[in-house]
């Protein structure tokens, strides 16, 4: 993909992020399905389409809408990467150095 930092959806959200023992800010593609929202965390191209891979479950008590910055969430609580989720707390934390 030629640009893969422009927001394809137009939402994002900029939330805190888990990965192991670690916490980022990050920002992700925001999505609502079924009127519940979702952070996109990864994606795969599959023959030409691009598919999200890893999504998170946000509280949408804890998504605060757009004041300023037309289109930017922010949500006020922790969002866990699943990929790193089952693995060992030695093996994660060796992972995100």
């Amino acid at each position: 993909m030629p640009e893969r930092r422009k927001v394809r959806v137009g939402l994002k959200v900029i939330h805190r992020h888990r990965v192991g023992n670690r916490v980022v800010r990050r920002v992700s593609e925001l999505v609502f399905v079924d009127g519940r929202p979702r952070a996109l965390l990864g994606w795969i191209d599959m023959g030409g389409i691009r598919t999200p891979i890893f999504i998170c479950e946000l509280d949408s008590a804890k998504l605060r809408g757009p004041k300023g910055a037309r289109n930017t969430y922010y949500y006020d609580a922790t969002t866990i990467d699943p990929r790193f989720e089952d693995l060992p707390e030695e093996l994660s934390a060796a992972r995100t150095r």
